[in-house]
């Protein structure tokens, strides 16, 4: 079986030839190909070393879900496996998902990922770093906290995310891939998730796997929410199209609070800055980086 790997990129240029040189030591010896979409006008530029493994493909369109979408109309692969640009994979990844979709039919399946351990330790030294260790941010599990896990053994969830996800791509032509509405990355795996579950998919998680969630360029308190801001807007998006159950309410105060907040935004990161950076002020950090997050998510939702 050949496999397609598709990973869409936007101005990560130096993080992007880190997945790749992981990706194309994961893949010898297996019949692949890899194929990188720019979402951006900027050309990428990769080292010698990677002509020969990689195809780079200019989204004639804007958006992750569509770079991703043009990926799987290229791809000549029987299998597809997304990954995002900042995922570090092993040979071990790609066996692991050829025996479960030789084992599982109608099926996506997602593998496990943390931040690298020298990472974590790395940003448990500082009070953002530790804020992103306490809620979970770093590793797929905390992504998932509130919903059943087990750390032994494959396991049926109720959504996906396609920073490693793989499916044949019968199945992906079937549903008709990702809703190209989505301006960036959020709510388009939610969307997908619901139409796959109605045509009767089963999303797996292998939770033995470990990948590298390589975002050192978000480890910054304002690219991270950023990040944050635009997954609003795509919830906002998400429940344009239908989906209610994703709607957040806000009342006419809780609204009057936040716009103070959002224009108080520059002082709440000052002081964030300025507090001492010993754990024994995290839970005063903790509040104020919670205000932000909710500030964020709220202008992207107000957004659209």
């Amino acid at each position: 079986m050949k496999i397609s790997i598709i990973i869409p990129t936007k101005d990560r240029p130096q993080l992007v030839i880190e997945t790749l040189n992981a990706v194309a030591n994961a893949v010898k010896g297996v019949d692949n190909e890899v194929l990188v979409v720019n979402d951006s006008e900027k050309p990428l530029i990769l080292p010698d070393t990677l002509t020969n493994v990689v195809t780079v493909l200019r989204n004639p369109k804007a958006g992750v879900a569509s770079a991703r979408n043009f990926g799987a109309k290229n791809a000549t692969g029987e299998l597809l496996l997304f990954i995002d640009d900042d995922m570090l994979i092993q040979a071990e990844d790609i066996q692991t998902t050829f025996r479960l979709h030789q084992k599982y039919q109608r099926c996506c399946i997602n593998l496990n990922w943390i931040y690298p351990p020298e990472r974590s330790a790395k940003i448990a030294q500082t009070p953002f770093g530790r804020y992103l260790i306490h809620y979970g941010f770093t590793s797929l599990k905390g992504w998932n906290r509130g919903n059943d896990w087990n750390d032994e053994e494959l396991f049926v969830t109720h959504g996906i995310t396609s920073q490693y996800l793989s499916m044949t791509k019968k199945d992906f032509d079937e549903c008709g891939g990702y809703n190209e509405v989505f301006p960036h990355a959020g709510f388009e795996d939610y969307e997908f998730a619901k139409r796959l579950q109605a045509l009767g998919f089963t999303f797996y998680i292998y939770p033995k796997s470990r990948l590298f969630h390589n975002e050192s360029d978000r480890l910054d308190i304002n690219a991270w929410l950023d990040r944050r801001r635009r997954g609003g807007a795509t919830r906002k998006v998400a429940v344009g199209l239908g989906y209610q159950e994703v709607a957040v309410h806000y009342s006419f105060v809780k609204k009057s609070v936040l716009e103070i907040l959002s224009f108080s935004s520059p002082f709440l990161k000052f002081i964030a800055r300025i507090l001492p950076s010993k754990p024994a002020f995290d839970p005063v950090y903790f509040k104020i980086v919670n205000t932000l997050l909710a500030v964020a998510i709220y202008e992207g939702y107000r957004s659209r």
